[in-house]
C-alpha cells in the first residue's frame, strides 16, 4: 500500500513531491499538511520525519492513532516523510536503472551529502520556514553528516535535531549481528554476485518473501518477531498484536551492501568515521590511508539525543560520547531516556504505548522550543 493510501485510510490530506539529489537520485516526500479534523491551511512549523536502515517512511504513518507522522499533524505541524535512495519509494535515478550496479554505489555519505541536503532544501524553498528535523537510527547519521559537512545551511534551515536512537559511535553495539561481521567480507562478494548490490529485506529475489514467510499464521508472524527482537533487543511487554502483522511487512525496505558495510566498521572502529573503502582507493578518495572522522565540533544546529535502556544497538555509552563531544552551541539539553526498562531500538516507531512513552514527550518539548 502506498503511503498516500495509508494516509488518505485513516482521513488523512497527502500530498507527494518528488526531489532530484545532485548526483541525480529522485526522492519521493510525502507531506501532511495538516491534521485529520482540521481544513485550516494557515502557516505551520515543518517537520521532516526521517527512517532508519532497511526502512522506509511507512513507519511513521501505518499505525494509525499511534503513528507519530499523524500525532504530529494532528498537533499542529506541517509534517514531511523522507524516503532514501534505494527505498521502495525512490528507487529512480535520471540516468541508471535501479537494476544497475552503479545505482547502488552509496553508503551513509551520500544519504547524508546528498539526500539529506535535498529534502531539506526542498522543505525549505516550499514553506520558507526552519525545518524540525526527527530522525530515527541511521535518519540521525544522515542529519549529523549533513550538519558537519554543511554546517551553515544546516544551521539556516535547522531549528533543531531530534535524535531517536542516535546512530554516530556503536563501538558498545550488544546485538548478535556483531558476531556475524567478522564474516561480512567473505558473504559481500557472494551478494554481489547474487544482486546488484541492493540488500532487500522483503526478501530476494521477490519482494513478497518476508510477506510469505512472516504471515499466512500467528506464529510465523512471532518467528520473524524474534529474529527482528534478536537483533534490537527483546521486548514482548510492548508487543502490539494490533499492528505487528503491518509493520513486520510494510517497514521492511532496501538499502545498500556499502551502506550496511559503513554500518560494520562503525561498530568494529568505534569512530564516526567516513566509508573505508581499502588502503589504495582510501588514499586515491581522502588522500591518506585511512579514512578521516566526520568533525561533530562543526556542527552549529541545536540537537536533542533520546535513548532507550534497552536498545542493544546503540547503548548509554554510545549516546553519552555524542553528547560530550558535540559543542556547546550544537547541545543545549540533557539526553532523555524513555522510562521503560524493555524498550529497544525497534520501539521508537513499534511499542504497543509508544505515544505515552515518547510521543507525547516530543509533543511537549516540541511545542515549548
Amino acid at each position: 500500500m502506498f503511503k498516500s493510501e495509508i494516509a488518505r485510510r485513516w482521513g488523512y490530506p497527502i500530498e507527494v513531491y518528488h526531489t532530484i539529489t545532485e548526483d541525480g537520485y529522485i526522492l519521493t516526500l510525502f507531506r501532511i499538511p495538516y491534521g485529520k479534523y482540521s481544513s485550516n491551511k494557515t502557516v505551520r512549523p515543518p517537520v521532516l520525519l526521517q527512517h532508519g536502515a532497511i526502512l522506509n517512511s511507512a513507519s511513521f504513518v501505518n499505525r494509525g492513532n499511534k503513528s507519530l507522522g499523524f500525532i504530529l499533524a494532528d498537533a499542529g505541524y506541517d509534517v514531511w516523510l523522507g524516503n532514501f535512495r534505494g527505498t521502495l519509494y525512490s528507487k529512480k535515478h535520471i540516468l541508471l536503472n535501479s537494476k544497475d550496479r552503479q545505482f547502488w554505489e552509496f553508503d551513509t555519505y551520500e544519504l547524508g551529502v546528498y539526500d539529506t541536503p535535498a529534502k531539506i532544501n526542498f522543505i525549505y524553498k516550499i514553506t520558507k520556514q526552519q525545518i524540525i528535523y526527527i530522525g530515527h537510527s541511521l535518519g540521525t547519521t544522515t542529519a549529523y553528516i549533513h550538519g558537519v559537512t554543511s554546517p551553515h545551511t544546516a544551521k539556516e534551515k535547522l531549528k533543531i535535531i531530534i535524535s531517536l536512537a542516535p546512530t554516530l559511535y556503536v563501538k558498545n553495539w550488544q546485538s548478535v549481528t556483531k558476531y556475524f561481521f567478522p564474516i561480512w567480507k567473505y558473504a559481500k562478494p557472494l551478494i554481489l554476485a547474487l544482486t546488484n548490490g541492493e540488500v532487500y529485506l522483503r526478501g530476494w529475489p521477490d519482494s513478497s518473501l518476508r510477506e510469505t514467510l512472516c504471515t499466512g499464521y500467528p506464529f510465523q508472524m512471532y518467528i520473524c518477531q524474534f529474529f527482528d527482537m534478536l537483533v534490537t533487543g527483546f521486548n514482548y511487554e510492548q508487543n502490539d498484536p494490533e499492528t505487528l502483522p503491518i509493520t513486520i511487512i510494510q517497514n521492511a525496505d532496501a538499502t545498500s551492501y556499502r551502506t550496511l558495510s559503513h554500518c560494520m566498521q562503525l561498530v568494529e572502529k568505534g569512530n564516526f568515521d567516513y566509508y573505508d573503502f581499502g588502503t589504495e582507493t582510501n588514499i586515491i578518495v581522502y588522500g591518506s590511508r585511512y579514512p578521516p572522522q566526520y568533525n561533530l565540533s562543526l556542527l552549529q544546529v541545536p540537537t536533542y539525543l533520546i535513548r532507550a535502556e534497552n536498545d542493544l544497538l546503540i547503548t548509554k555509552n554510545d549516546v553519552e560520547l555524542i553528547h560530550k563531544n558535540l559543542p556547546q552551541k550544537a547541545n543545549p539539553y540533557n539526553i532523555f531516556t524513555i522510562e521503560h526498562k524493555s524498550f529497544n531500538h525497534e520501539d521508537f516507531i513499534t511499542a504497543r504505548d509508544v505515544v505515552p512513552l515518547l510521543y507525547n514527550h516530543l509533543l511537549y518539548f516540541l511545542n515549548n522550543l
